[in-house]
Parts: structure tokens; sequence; C-alpha cells
């Protein structure tokens, strides 16, 4: 149970910030990246058709035209791209991918490394599914999409959830995390919140959604079958190697990567980063399309999609920090 003296803890840490960061020694230099599993989607041909059916027959509610989860590689270049702009604050970056970026392992830090991470990094972001109690990177089987109900158990024992994270021993850290409803406080108790298990544990800045956040996971509409190859992620790897270029970013993850350069290139506070990325999203984003973004609706959009200008406003609002607005977090870069 959260108790009510993090609110003084945090003001504490943000006073005595720079002593606290020189006690911790190599940790100010050190950040965190991490992607999760089961965030990326294709439709693919007979398979998808075939699982939503069965989704309704083994009582999933209502058969919709949804894609199914199914690696493209986008996740893998969000968590490339925003390395690369961490890095550029002279920070030591520490990637995690897939089932590496789970809390824990089955056995301790066996394979999955993203807890021992994100203790040991300033400047931390992750992408997973979430909610307000919890987010996850994943499962050795990621076959649940189809709702057989296989897993291996690391799913549960690796989240990043209100009873593990409370008891954690956090840096005075900055924390972007791209995940429905981590960031959700309205009606719920403050016990029971994981924004504020992770200000509990030490965090001084914890950036993440009150809402169903979207991301089109996928990289190209593909080639011969719309919404499923390979092609997107064959044409993102040579464009990286021949012209150093990512694929663009959308949602959340744009707004992280606006955020993050303002905070090394302008040696900004947590607060105006977060105000001026949210101001410069839409603009870049409003005429992006796409055959879907998770949340789902009823249907798939085709020839080439569309813009869905809704969820792309609720990106402007569901991004909410929480600690000081004024705390302006070390960078290498920009020393102190």
């Amino acid at each position: 149970m959260i108790p009510r003296t993090a609110p003084p803890s945090l003001i504490a840490r943000t006073i005595y910030y720079d002593t606290i960061i020189q006690m911790l020694g190599e940790w100010k230099n050190n950040a965190t990246v991490q992607t999760g599993t089961g965030i990326e989607f294709q439709k693919i041909p007979l398979i998808t058709p075939l699982m939503n059916r069965l989704k309704s027959i083994i009582g999933f509610g209502p058969v919709r035209d949804e894609p199914t989860k199914f690696w493209t590689g986008e996740s893998k270049f969000i968590n490339m791209h925003l390395c690369n702009d961490t890095a550029k604050g002279g920070f030591n970056v520490k990637s995690a991918y897939r089932l590496e970026a789970q809390r824990t392992g089955l056995v301790d830090e066996v394979i999955a490394k993203g807890g021992q991470y994100q203790l040991e990094s300033n400047y931390i972001f992750a992408f997973n599914h979430g909610s307000y109690y919890l987010f996850e990177a994943g499962d050795m089987l990621e076959f649940d999409q189809f709702g057989l109900g296989l897993k291996t158990g690391l799913s549960g024992k690796g989240t990043y959830d209100v009873r593990h994270v409370v008891n954690m021993d956090y840096g005075p850290s900055m924390a972007f995390i791209e995940s429905c409803l981590v960031g959700k406080t309205e009606g719920l108790s403050p016990y029971n919140t994981l924004s504020q298990a992770f200000v509990h544990a030490g965090v001084d800045a914890f950036i993440a959604s009150t809402r169903y956040t979207a991301d089109p996971g996928y990289l190209e509409p593909g080639l011969i079958f719309e919404g499923f190859g390979i092609w997107g992620y064959i044409n993102a790897s040579l464009h990286l190697v021949l012209k150093g270029e990512y694929p663009d970013l959308h949602f959340g993850s744009l707004i992280a990567h606006d955020y993050i350069l303002d905070l090394i290139e302008n040696d900004s506070t947590t607060g105006m980063a977060l105000r001026d990325a949210k101001n410069a999203y839409l603009p870049q984003d409003a005429n992006s399309t796409f055959l879907w973004t998770p949340p789902l609706g009823d249907k798939l959009y085709s020839e080439g999609g569309t813009k869905t200008l809704d969820k792309k406003y609720v990106a402007i609002h569901e991004f909410v920090l929480y600690g000081d607005p004024a705390f302006n977090p070390y960078e290498p870069v920009n020393g102190k």
C-alpha cells in the first residue's frame, strides 16, 4: 500500500536532486528504451478471418473484422529510433526488446532484464500493453491473440504492477510509458494506480496515457495482400542502412520522440517539453493514414486507410505528467 508520505518524498527528491544523482554515480548516465510483444498487427490471409469467426464461437463477443497480433517489426524500429534519440543526450542506452523487456524472468533476470534496466536508468521509455494497475512486455507464447489461452506464466510473473513496483527502488528517473490506461487515476483509489506506485518508488517525472492509446502496429500496408507481408520490414531496414532514415513515428511514439529531444536539445523541464511535444504532434501526424489503429473499431480500412483524426485528437490530451512540471532532469550532454 502506498503511504501518504509520497508527495513530501517527491518534493525532497526534487530539491536535493543534484546531490542524489551524484551519490548514485553512473546511474545518471544510463537510459533504457523498452518495447514488448503483442503490439503489432497483420491481416493474415485465411487465418485472420478464421480466427475472428472462431472468437465469436468460443465466447469472445461479436465478430469484428480486426487484424491479428502478429510480428511486423514496427516496435523494433520504434525501439531503435528512440534509442538513437536518447543517445543524443550522451546516455548509455540499454535496449530491451520483446521478452527481454519484462520486469523479471521465470528465473530472475534470465531472458527478462527490463526491471533491472529500469532501476539502473535515469531516462526510461517503455511501450507495452497495459492498464491502470500494470503493464507487461509479453510472453514466450504469443498465440493468445487467437483466443486459445496459451501462456507460460511469464506474463504474470514479469508484469510491472502496483504490487511489485511500489517496493522497487527507483532513482529520481524520468519515465515515459506508452501503454493503455497506465496514467489513469480518475475514479480509482490512488493505492491501486501504477502511476502513483512509480512516483512512490522514486521516479521524479512519470508520463503515461489516461486512455486507450493508439498505434498502427505495422510499417507499411503490404505489397500483395493489404495489411500483410514482410516488405515493410525489409524496406525500413534498407532505408536505415542506406540512408540512415527510420520509419515515421505515430501517436504516442511521436510525442515521446519530440519530448525526449526537447529535454536534450533545449535542456527543457519535463512540463515544457511535454507541452511542446503535444503542440507539435498534430501538424506532423494529421495526414497519416492507417488500415487500423487499435483500439479497434468495427472494420478495417482499405485503399490506403483513413486518417483516424479522432484518435489523433485523443493522443494530444491523453498523456499526462505526474511529478513536478518544473523538474529538469540530468542529461550527460548538458551536465550541471
